[in-house]
């Protein structure tokens, strides 16, 4: 892939750290705000770059985003670079007023809600804050009924895995949308035994897939997030997209945290820190060749472990980036495939019927 091909069409930009919730599961440990977060004025500039790199839409998240006093003018300012703005809330602060924001706002793509369960014993338990569930389930219906598209997003692991179908029943015909990603095992508070294993895993794929094949779209549109599949034999349609062309972190996409340091993609663990835009602005970075190596100089023979000689292996490079590397500690051995999984198994079958 050529340099010139390198376009951050989606950028990630954590707003703060702060937040209200202290969920079990958050990579970023979030809580306090980061010492010396990024001003508004820093936000500004930075969205001037990346509208210079060919940037078409922002997320903006925490954290909690609307804990930022100055959440809307830093949208604002994304709005008026010209790029589609999507926000990722806990739901805990949504009322009128955010609401009345962000329709004056306007360049909303989309709002996506958390939500972790289908009650709040389980949800709140994970979320770790009492009515959590109300709250965010009440945010995600006044955010629907104010005509914004609304999704809600879980995050699987031990802890909810058994709410995957009460979640399918509870949003079923409620014009929300439904997106599932996978806890990685790290973040300060999440317990490495909590993580699916990996037929937990492909059990949740077989559903997403088996919910997106047999329900109208209408009904209940779901989708698996980056970290799902891989190249699966047996199940079809169950990622965002129809395709999957490996990591983009680094060739598509880009993660700003709240203090400037810059990743190719916000979920990727703090060792894959690559600058900070207070030392070089965000086109310096993007363009600096010896950066963003995990996608842009990957050879097939760096595959290791699970991933080693994988027919797939050239267009995968080993699935998500943070997966691969929480799980296993190398950058590309990743079990968590759907491909890997169905082959394993399938070679258990053949060694037990000899």
């Amino acid at each position: 892939m050529s340099k010139n091909s390198y376009i951050p069409e989606s950028v990630n930009i954590e707003l703060t750290l702060a937040c209200n919730l202290r969920c079990l599961h958050c990579g970023s440990g979030a809580g306090k705000a980061r010492k010396g977060e990024l001003e508004f004025g820093e936000f500004k500039n930075l969205f001037k770059g990346l509208q210079k790199l060919g940037c078409k839409e922002v997320c903006l998240l925490g954290g909690e985003p609307f804990l930022r006093k100055d959440w809307y003018e830093i949208g604002a300012s994304a709005r008026d670079c010209g790029m589609e703005i999507v926000f990722i809330t806990n739901g805990w602060t949504i009322n009128r007023k955010i609401i009345d924001g962000l329709k004056r706002l306007g360049k909303i793509s989309r709002i996506g809600v958390s939500l972790d369960g289908a009650s709040p014993e389980i949800h709140d338990k994970i979320r770790g804050r009492k009515g959590s569930f109300e709250r965010a389930w009440k945010s995600a219906l006044m955010l629907r009924d104010a005509g914004f598209e609304t999704g809600v997003i879980t995050t699987l692991s031990k802890l909810n895995f058994s709410q995957i179908e009460p979640m399918k029943d509870l949003l079923f015909g409620m014009n929300i949308t439904w997106q599932l990603q996978v806890a990685s095992p790290h973040g300060l508070r999440f317990n490495k035994e909590l993580v699916l294993d990996r037929l937990e895993f492909y059990e949740a794929g077989k559903k997403i897939s088996h919910y997106r094949n047999t329900i109208p779209a209408n009904d209940l549109p779901v989708c698996g997030s980056h970290d799902f599949g891989y190249f699966s034999s047996f199940l079809t349609r169950y990622g965002e997209l129809p395709e999957w062309h490996g990591c983009s972190a680094g060739i598509h996409t880009l993660g700003i945290m709240s203090d400037g340091s810059v990743k190719g993609c916000l979920c990727q663990h703090d060792d894959f820190i690559e600058d900070n835009i207070r030392k070089r602005n965000i086109e310096e970075i993007w363009n600096d060749e010896k950066l963003f190596s995990r996608n842009r100089k990957f050879r097939y023979s760096m595959l290791e472990g699970t991933c080693k000689g994988c027919k797939y292996g050239n267009e995968c490079r080993a699935g998500c980036s943070n997966l691969s590397y929480t799980i296993t500690g190398l950058i590309y051995d990743n079990p968590y495939c759907f491909h890997a999984i169905e082959r394993d198994i399938l070679n258990f079958n053949r060694t037990n019927k000899k």
